[in-house]
């Protein structure tokens, strides 16, 4: 039962991040759920057959759950989220994992919760030490079945929801978690924890509730019952908010309704700026199953396809054949644009099938991405042949990742060379004009732009990596996040060169990391002179709408004006200004 405080008490507005839009009103949940962590509890030989059965049947219960959410979330909100339980299913199946929880069983002798959580923790570690944002985000998946299975051995019930109308705020919410919400309860949602692109919050914004992350200690300073706003718009917690703030928002809402329905309605039109310069927006997808909410939004293609999530989790390497069916389907669902395939980029520790147990003190500067491909010369060339395969099927083009130097590119490259020979030997189709392209996401390969740009067809900037490596910030670590400044002088002057250099050799250029959704940098990166910005799907309607109302020509003034400033904060202000005069609109509050 949810209850309303006894005494009002003054405002109080919390700034988080904003990861699923909306605005929600209602009184506070405080979520209890605590997971006990299994410690190993040794018990005598005798007892191993039995908590090998206790297991087995654990595995096949949480199995059988998944399997019932999988189909529910496929029927309520699309296949695309439904999918991120194929791979939770997947995790129950690596017989690489369930083989060395069974060791462990016996070695020494002990109790089933903490042999198998103390496999995942393992993998849960490695995963956290990959330089990759999104592969470090997937920890959550791990531990959302893990844990789901020691409560299954454990038979603890999960916490229950009241059935009334409230704003959840809890320390933490896994995909699973997510996936039974009832939206007619659950308002919206906060979070200590989180992110962008986690799991939980891409299904938070498919099932349309709204959700804020990162707010520290919420669970600890309030209590249920309080009142409560939550702005997944602008990343804001209001707690007992004034008379003022919701009449204020009354009228935001009623402004971002109309935006919103503005924002379906120019889905179809092309991204071009007033004054008539056109702009490539395409999307960056993970799964197969995300193609249908590219069309939806409007993609004119995929600019970022990444590779790896066919890798992972599974005990074998997927086969030629295989990677080619999947290739070929993402060809033919593209837009007009096509397709840009990214090799793998994942660092060789998550390859178990190639490389046992691999340890490493710092993967961010690691093995990982074309070092691996280019060691790992059969892996690459199976991958290779498969896009080439693919190739013959609608518009496709490759993509290296991680190119430091010209050697790389080159080796990447004859290896290519090498896969169309077989292929034409071989009788098998494939486009031979594909185009052939480099991430710019290392300092150095920025810096040798000229040269680069004279082996490839098109550079793809991968503003992420780039960034975290030219200011050497970790933005995963809190201490130093806030250093993490896509605005800072050096980026900049590393963008200008990129551009500059790709067009003097007479390629193109586009961006497929997190500035290009962000549109109070939009007018930068269309005064920059790119021809693609690639983003997530929902991000697309709105860099779509800020393109179509700047001119070319003042955005290209922007770059010249904001080279001349120092700081960042100048920087980032100029652009915002330069937003705000084209489309203030987009940033109703």
């Amino acid at each position: 039962m949810l209850l309303k405080p006894v005494h009002p008490s003054e405002e109080m507005i919390l700034v988080g991040i904003g990861v699923s839009p909306g605005i929600a009103r209602g009184p506070v949940h405080i979520s209890t759920a605590v997971f006990e962590v299994p410690e190993a509890e040794e018990i005598s030989p005798e007892g191993v057959a039995g908590e090998r059965e206790r297991l087995r049947q654990a595995l096949d219960t949480t199995r059988q759950q998944l399997e019932v959410m999988r189909d529910r979330i496929a029927l309520e909100v699309g296949t695309k989220d439904a999918d991120i339980f194929d791979a939770h299913l997947l995790m129950l199946e690596d017989r690489s994992v369930l083989d060395e929880v069974f060791a462990r069983l016996e070695h020494p002798p002990q109790k089933a919760e903490g042999a198998f959580y103390g496999v995942m923790s393992r993998y849960v570690e490695t995963l956290r030490r990959i330089g990759d944002e999104y592969l470090r985000e997937r920890t959550v998946d791990i531990e959302d079945v893990a844990r789901r299975v020691v409560r299954n051995l454990r038979g603890t019930q999960p916490e229950q929801i009241p059935g009334e109308a409230h704003v959840l705020l809890c320390t933490e919410l896994t995909p699973s978690d997510t996936a039974v919400l009832d939206r007619g309860t659950v308002l919206g949602f906060a979070t200590e924890g989180g992110s962008h692109t986690s799991h939980s919050t891409i299904m938070a914004r498919s099932m349309g509730i709204p959700a804020v992350v990162g707010l520290p200690d919420i669970t600890a300073r309030f209590h249920t019952g309080q009142d409560a706003l939550l702005d997944g718009y602008q990343g804001l917690l209001i707690i007992n908010p004034s008379a003022e703030t919701l009449a204020n928002y009354a009228v935001t809402r009623r402004k971002k309704a109309a935006l919103e329905r503005h924002l379906r309605e120019m889905v179809e039109l092309p991204a071009e700026t007033c004054d008539g310069r056109r702009i490539i927006l395409a999307a960056n997808i993970e799964f197969e199953s995300e193609m249908a909410e590219v069309k939806a939004w409007g993609a004119e293609g995929v600019g970022l396809y990444r590779t790896e999530f066919l890798f992972l989790n599974r005990p074998s390497l997927p086969s030629e054949d295989e990677q080619a069916a999947n290739y070929t389907r993402i060809a033919r669902a593209a837009g007009s644009e096509g397709a840009i395939i990214r090799t793998l980029d994942v660092g060789g520790d998550k390859l178990h099938s190639i490389h046992g147990s691999l340890t490493e003190a710092n993967p961010f500067l690691g093995w990982r991405g074309i070092r691996v491909s280019l060691k790992r010369r059969q892996l690459f060339k199976t991958q290779l042949r498969a896009i080439l395969r693919a190739s013959a099927a609608g518009k496709v083009r490759v993509m290296f990742p991680m190119i430091s130097g010209l050697e790389e590119l080159r080796e990447a490259r004859a290896t290519l060379q090498e896969c169309r020979e077989e292929l034409r030997a071989e009788g098998i189709p494939f486009d031979e004009t594909m185009e052939t392209g480099a991430m710019i996401e290392v300092p150095s390969a920025a810096l040798m732009a000229d040269s680069l740009a004279r082996e490839v067809d098109f550079f793809s900037i991968g503003t992420n990596d780039l960034i975290q490596y030219a200011l050497a910030v970790d933005r995963g670590n809190d201490m130093v996040a806030d250093l993490y400044q896509p605005c800072h002088p050096g980026i900049l002057k590393l963008l200008v060169h990129i551009s500059d250099a790709a067009r003097r050799a007479g390629i193109w250029t586009g961006v497929c990391g997190e500035m290009a959704g962000d549109i109070q940098l939009t007018p930068l990166l269309v005064g920059l002179g790119f021809h693609e910005l690639s983003m997530s799907t929902p991000q697309l309607p709105m860099v779509k709408y800020a393109i179509r109302k700047l001119p070319a020509e003042r955005c290209a003034r922007l770059v010249q004006d904001v080279l001349l400033l120092g700081e960042t904060a100048k920087i980032r202000d100029r652009c915002r200004d330069v937003a705000l005069q084209y489309y203030s609109e987009l940033f109703v509050s």
